[in-house]
């Protein structure tokens, strides 16, 4: 899954991606890199980042996502939002999937529409939102928690209608989590891989692995964001969300020869 935020204030690429052109580019040189789906976002969720209203979080990705799809027709394309009036317009636009950060915490419309349109639902696991979640990095046992918080909010989506094939599980990785905590999810990734639903981890890129590394900059992450990519090829990770195809496309066609 490549990632393209359409943000001037996401942590790796914020700004690169306002202008449609310039979105198309990525999203060309993903696919041609090896991207089976296209990650479209505009709205930052690194700790700490404002919180846009869905108006505006529809002014950016609309124009980029109606261009993507007229350009790719056959492309699989998600949109990353905790709006149910973002999604619905998405994919009314062509998106295939949603990617929820929220798991429908956020919006409580989100679980009535998925229902009804019956596309993949990325269920992540979060706490509190971008300004707060910071103060909810308290568990005792923190890939267990995570696994039951995610299947409370996936039995919540089967309730109002949502089907268990539709649902891909996400533990979260930076969502209200700590360094050692992202470890910790990352050392136990078989209690997801055991459920029976699909797993998405995101690892691109962030701050863990800048505090691992002692690297501030997220662009000089790459080599670290490998060695997790790798790690999930391992546990048998069903989709990997990443900012790098090309590159990660080379590590998962090499860790794949290696853990079959």
């Amino acid at each position: 899954m490549g990632v393209i935020n359409i943000t001037p204030d996401s942590f790796s690429d914020g700004g690169m991606y306002l202008d449609v052109e310039n979105a198309l580019r990525k999203a060309s040189d993903c696919i041609d890199s090896g991207a089976d789906i296209i990650d479209i976002g505009g709205q930052s969720t690194r700790p700490g980042a404002d919180i846009l209203p869905p108006d505006q979080e529809l002014k950016r990705i609309v124009p980029a996502l109606k261009l993507i799809r007229k350009e790719f027709p056959n492309q699989i394309i998600s949109v990353d939002t905790f709006y149910s009036e973002v999604a619905k317009e998405a994919l009314d636009f062509g998106a295939n999937w949603i990617n929820d950060i929220s798991g429908g915490r956020l919006d409580s419309k989100m679980f009535n529409l998925l229902a009804e349109t019956k596309v993949p639902f990325v269920i992540t696991h979060s706490r509190g939102n971008s300004k707060t979640m910071k103060d909810f990095c308290n568990y005792k046992n923190v890939a267990q928690e995570v696994l039951s918080e995610l299947l409370v909010q996936v039995e919540k989506a089967i309730l109002a209608g949502v089907s268990t094939d539709q649902i891909i599980i996400d533990p979260g990785l930076g969502f209200a989590k700590n360094t050692s905590q992202n470890l910790s999810i990352l050392t136990n990734l078989e209690i997801f891989i055991n459920t029976t639903y699909p797993v998405l981890v995101g690892p691109s890129r962030k701050r863990f692995i800048g505090d691992i590394l002692d690297e501030s900059d997220p662009l000089k992450r790459l080599f670290g964001t490998s060695a997790v990519v790798c790690k999930c090829v391992q546990s048998k990770v069903n989709f990997i969300r990443v900012h790098d195809i090309h590159e990660m496309k080379q590590v998962i066609q090499m860790a794949s020869i290696l853990w079959p």
